[in-house]
């Protein structure tokens, strides 16, 4: 291991070292021809009002970094984040919830606000991280009401991003006199829904205290606490309905702080605050432009269909593209990029080198229905909470384009219980890419993201949150790198590329899907 890190130190050296006059000339876009766009945000602007990038995307954000803003789709039903809720949302905040965070173009356009560090985030989630210290001895409790969406949940993270603990809403203890409306059989609208929940340092202990997350770090040093949201009933607000979650702190000494006391007891230098990248774009840039790495079609390949691979970590994900001679083949599931404890990911490259309009296609797991507002979960019979598809830029700049999720993409089903997704630039989708011709259409945006980076390069993440043990087709049951199509079976989803819209186009409308799905492999 020693060896092989000494090696990518080396070559991660000269590569630096070659490309460091470039680097100098970061404030510009290097030649690059990018596309331009007339809608960077919701209607009316973002919610806090913030400036609007080039027509490019290009923008500074509050910290002097330059980011490439992604073009905002135009509005689908059932979207979570929408011109009519934004604003409103963006006041609900605390002392120690900072506020929603989402996709650039919602609350805010500047990206020491909407990112937090590199996220990718889903679309129908809304995200609240947090960060606080907790003093030797001290512990926290949070109270509130259980929200009225699809799911949420608490994830406890370091340093580097990665997941270190979690609590979700079904494994909640309500309080006396009051239900847990995420368990099925209890109404979803039941009045009685408050619970309290503890966060304490340390390390997660063998047998669990109820109703307990743990932070994995010793007294007095920063941990992290995330807040997601997802699929708000009729997307009333980003929580559901209730209030935020209120934090007090009873400290060794038997006092208990509540209120701007108890922030201030816990305050951390990144609460609220833009964490800096574990990638950074430079060194991203750097290594696309390594002499075996093919950087203008990064990670993507020329096959017209291929398979989603599974997420295990940050690092393999590097070592994949960048440095493949050195792929664990067996390698750690921990996450990363803040990612959630209770999601698996799968994922595929694209480039528009190769083809401008793309289908994913997969079996989808059953999942409840919940955006309406239907009086009981059916969670127990489902094969996981949630599942969704989104189109992003590249990890290291942390941009996400568009998400459909399980709910917006059911009208897309054929006999056979697939959804179909087409992926395209707006200037290059179909004339059929439409609901009415029975297909999901998403954005795959304006490239990787990153200033003086691919205009042509796109990802397609797809998450499984929450998966019913009894189901064994999901991200969950992906072990190792290319055991993807064993284990997952029909539901393994493949990125089929159409070339062009006129090929798609000539599917038809309704689409005739079975013309798509035929040039997947057999099982």
């Amino acid at each position: 291991m020693i060896k092989k890190l000494t090696i990518i130190s080396v070559v991660l050296g000269a590569g630096f070292l070659g490309l460091s006059n470039w680097f100098n000339g970061l404030g510009s876009d290097h030649g690059i021809n990018r596309p331009s766009f007339s809608a960077f945000t919701l209607p009316g602007g973002a919610a806090d009002g913030s400036s609007l990038p080039a027509a490019n995307g290009y923008r500074l954000d509050s910290l002097g970094d330059p980011r490439i803003l992604p073009p905002m789709p135009p509005e689908k039903p059932m979207d979570i984040h929408t011109a009519a809720n934004a604003r409103s949302d963006l006041a609900i905040k605390s002392c120690f919830w900072p506020g929603p965070r989402a996709r650039s173009g919602v609350y805010t356009n500047d990206g020491a606000s909407f990112a937090l560090e590199n996220q990718l985030p889903d679309t129908a989630t809304t995200y609240i991280p947090t960060a606080f210290i907790l003093p030797k001895g001290a512990t926290m409790t949070l109270r509130g009401e259980f929200a009225r969406m699809r799911h949420w949940n608490l994830n406890t993270y370091n340093d580097k991003g990665e997941p270190q603990d979690a609590l979700s809403d079904v494994e909640i203890q309500p309080d006396a006199g009051s239900v847990n409306p995420f368990r099925d059989g209890v109404a979803r609208d039941a009045l009685n829904r408050s619970y309290t929940i503890r966060v304490v340092n340390g390390a997660v202990p063998t047998k669990r205290a109820p109703n307990t997350i743990y932070t994995n770090v010793t007294p007095g040093k920063q941990a992290y606490l995330w807040m997601r949201n997802y699929v708000p009933d009729l997307s009333k607000d980003y929580l559901g309905g209730v209030a935020l979650p209120t934090m007090e702190v009873a400290l060794a000494d038997g006092r208990t702080l509540k209120g701007l006391e108890a922030c201030n007891a816990t305050n951390a230098p990144m609460r609220g605050k833009q964490l800096p990248r574990t990638i950074d774009p430079r060194q991203w840039l750097a290594l696309s432009h390594l002499p075996w790495v093919d950087g203008a079609n990064l990670g993507a390949s020329r096959a017209e269909v291929v398979p989603l691979n599974a997420f295990f970590n940050r690092q393999d994900v590097l070592r994949s593209l960048f440095f493949p001679a050195f792929a664990e083949s067996a390698p750690e599931q921990r996450g990363g990029w803040w990612s959630n404890q209770a999601t698996r990911y799968g994922s595929a490259y694209i480039s528009r080198n190769f083809g401008k309009v793309y289908v994913v296609t997969g079996k989808m797991p059953q999942t409840p229905t919940t955006w309406h507002g239907e009086r009981f979960n059916r969670n127990a019979s489902a094969d996981m909470r949630y599942m969704s598809i989104c189109a992003t830029g590249a990890p290291s700049s942390g941009m996400t384009a568009d998400c459909a999720y399980d709910e917006q993409l059911r009208p897309t089903l054929d006999a056979k219980g697939r959804f179909y997704v087409t992926l395209s630039r707006a200037e290059d989708r179909p004339a059929n890419a439409t609901a009415a011709c029975g297909v999901m259409w998403l954005d795959i945006g304006n490239g990787d993201g990153l200033l003086g980076g691919s205009t042509e390069f796109a990802a397609v993440i797809n998450r499984h949150t929450i998966v019913n043990p009894s189901f064994n087709h999901s991200w969950f049951s992906v072990k190792k790198p290319g055991q993807e199509r064993d284990a997952m079976k029909e539901y393994l989803p493949y990125l089929i590329n159409m070339k062009d819209k006129t090929k798609f186009e000539a599917l038809g409308c309704p689409v005739d899907k079975a013309r798509i799905s035929v040039r997947l492999p057999k099982l």
